[in-house]
């Protein structure tokens, strides 16, 4: 199993908003740096019609946000919604 890296467009975006890791933005680093630095938890769920999705909550009190303006969208795989996730929770930031 390898970790999956981010988009070329979600590190642009990394950047944007402070991102300042030395290595490669892996996905599963960048969804810990928007917890940890940003209050951000991209929470990703599979529906028995064999779809992912995600939501973003805050940090701790776990509300729902960016919802309301969001097109609902199912994704293939989970790394796919993570990837979505995580651009979103960017562009809250």
């Amino acid at each position: 199993m390898t970790e999956e890296l981010v988009t070329l467009e979600t590190a642009k975006l990394l950047k944007e908003k402070g991102f300042n890791e030395y290595h490669y933005p892996i996905q599963s680093i960048a969804a810990k740096w928007l917890r940890e630095a940003k209050g951000l938890h991209i929470e990703i769920s599979y529906s028995c019609n064999k779809y992912w999705y995600y939501d973003i909550l805050t940090i701790p009190k776990h509300d729902f946000v960016g919802l309301a303006n969001r097109p609902f969208v199912k994704y293939n795989t989970y790394e796919e919604a993570l990837e979505a996730g995580i651009q979103e929770a960017l562009k809250l930031i």
